[in-house]
């Protein structure tokens, strides 16, 4: 009897903590969501946002306060000092979340930190996924208990720059991904995001309409003659003034950006002129006459800026770090890209990449400041299958080990979607805040919700991409449609689950619509392999059809689907 008692009592108490710890039941909630006075513009995003998702999610409204209602059941968003650490910098991204007593908590940086908590918390105990800037999924859920948490996250990645169509228009897509970098600097109630100004920027700050008739020289030479269409005479004095008081022009009228571009334009032209000749010489490479250059400008804009960055580019001819004894100023970004690489395999392990590396290896000996430019996409043909999945996440450990600054990952920014877009873009986002995740558990996750009932014919079909690349596939981002990976076979078993999977969502206007997207892919390989027969055989057709749902999509480099269409003569 005495045992039964004991027994009875324990249960009773499992029964009270479990009830304690019920965040919301049946529409109702005893929690209230906390946020201190001097609260930041983000955690006051975040504070209504959770208050959001808890009432779409379950019914259950949770006030927000900035005192406590009780002592018990609160959710703190932001740090105090009942957690018991130090406060977190303001800039810090790492965040925690966990529970004291009946209590959570979830804090980190003033800027992303507490913000990037809240949506992780969502994320990871919650089951939100915000998949695309169209589509979040929120799951319904009638009661959830909070149980014991302790959570701590921190980006592997500092500047993380998902370059894609919905991350660079779309910032609160992007904040929710815990993306922190686009194209344009804006600071907002997602807290501010990271910017680099420029790109290729050589005749940006000195356009050839306003200095080339007057003064010839700031251009170089090329096969014995000025030009306007190459690249700056960096050994000009005169030429490099004028630039900085340009550049500085441009700061001053565009502030907020972290670093600020002087590089060339995207030709293989260097000045020929005797002078940078003799500075290539000098400085081991035009690589290094570029850094002599850049640090130049780089003194005298610390000069008036202190703590702003010049970014230059490590790009074909000046891809090679300088064989003598100049090192970048460290007020100076050296921008490495692998455009050249091959993109089917990892960087490392990869024969075809072994110059990259060397280079890469270089670069990390004498610069501080390192920010990689890398490729996912084929920019020929935006449609064509571009099966690069295993490569992302050993890539972004690699990048991650080499302490470098920041990672832009160029895909079809100018394109709504392409290939398998909207889930690369997604990955992305993920693994460059953690590149230990498995990216195929991670596109599991996304093609089931994303693709509905078509998911498994998707999932099968992402599967068949991936078994193109073996140890003996390489291909670049110029890759086409004529490549080996594409041949009949693939193309033929690619269709049939596609139909499949067409099929299955008939009934779904946008499962249907997002299904259509990756029968794309095989569909623009079967019109280019075949143009006759596709124009029979109802190819042709869906692809018109694609063409005048979306007139932004670019089929080929520069050419939109339906453009290409028309000039093929196929409707």
């Amino acid at each position: 009897m005495r045992q039964l008692i004991i027994v009875l009592s324990v249960l009773t108490l499992c029964q009270t903590i479990w009830a304690d710890e019920e965040l919301f039941a049946d529409g109702h909630s005893a929690y209230s969501i906390v946020l201190s006075d001097d609260a930041s513009m983000s955690e006051r995003t975040a504070a209504k946002e959770l208050q959001t998702v808890f009432r779409e999610m379950s019914g259950a409204t949770l006030p927000v306060v900035s005192t406590p209602i009780s002592k018990n059941k609160n959710i703190y968003i932001g740090w105090c000092p009942q957690t018991g650490v130090l406060r977190p910098a303001d800039a810090d991204e790492s965040f925690q979340y966990k529970t004291i007593g009946d209590n959570l908590y979830i804090f980190g940086g003033r800027e992303h930190g507490s913000m990037y908590g809240v949506f992780r918390f969502l994320e990871r105990e919650l089951g939100v996924h915000w998949y695309t800037s169209s589509f979040t999924k929120i799951p319904q859920q009638r009661r959830f208990i909070l149980g014991t948490l302790n959570h701590s996250e921190s980006p592997v990645i500092h500047q993380r720059f998902d370059f894609y169509y919905d991350a660079l228009r779309h910032r609160i897509w992007a904040a929710h991904n815990l993306l922190n970098t686009q194209y344009l600097q804006h600071e907002g109630e997602y807290g501010k995001m990271s910017s680099y100004w420029g790109i290729h920027t050589f005749h940006t700050l000195m356009p050839p309409s306003v200095y080339f008739k007057a003064h010839p020289e700031y251009y170089s030479i090329h096969k014995g003659k000025r030009t306007d269409k190459a690249q700056l005479c960096l050994s000009n004095k005169n030429m490099r003034r004028e630039l900085i008081r340009n550049l500085l022009d441009v700061i001053a009228r565009n502030p907020g950006y972290w670093c600020y571009d002087v590089s060339q334009n995207d030709n293989t032209w260097p000045c020929e002129c005797k002078s940078c000749r003799e500075l290539v010489k000098k400085y081991g490479g035009h690589s290094g006459a570029m850094i002599w250059f850049v640090n130049q400008v780089a003194d005298e804009v610390k000069k008036i800026y202190p703590n702003i960055y010049i970014g230059t580019f490590a790009y074909q001819y000046t891809r090679q770090a300088p064989q003598s004894r100049i090192r970048p100023a460290d007020n100076v970004v050296v921008r490495l890209c692998d455009i050249e690489c091959c993109m089917a395999h990892p960087l490392e392990g990869c024969g075809k990449n072994r110059s990259f590396l060397a280079d890469m290896n270089s670069w990390c000996k004498i610069a501080r400041n390192i920010y990689i430019w890398d490729y996912t996409t084929g920019f020929q043909n935006y449609l064509l299958p571009f099966p690069n999945f295993d490569v992302l996440a050993a890539n972004f450990r690699y990048f991650s080990q080499s302490n470098v600054v920041g990672v832009l990952e160029e895909g079809s920014h100018n394109a709504p979607w392409s290939e398998f877009s909207e889930l690369k873009q997604w990955l992305i986002a993920k693994l460059l805040w953690n590149p230990r995740q498995d990216v195929d558990s991670l596109a599991a996750l996304f093609i089931s919700d994303y693709y509905g009932k078509a998911a498994p014919f998707v999932w099968q079909y992402y599967e068949l991409c991936k078994k193109q690349v073996t140890d003996d596939t390489h291909f670049t981002i110029g890759i086409d449609w004529k490549a080996n990976i594409y041949s009949g076979s693939f193309i033929g078993d690619g269709t049939h689950l596609m139909e499949k999977a067409l099929a299955s969502v008939k009934g779904s206007t946008e499962e249907l619509k997002r299904t259509r997207r990756v029968a794309a892919q095989l569909y623009y390989l079967k019109l280019r392999k075949n143009g006759l027969k596709s124009s029979t055989d109802g190819t042709v057709q869906l692809l018109k059809e694609l063409a005048e749902e979306d007139e932004t999509l670019v089929a080929e480099s520069g050419q939109s689907l339906g453009n290409m269409l028309k000039s093929h003569h196929y409707y």
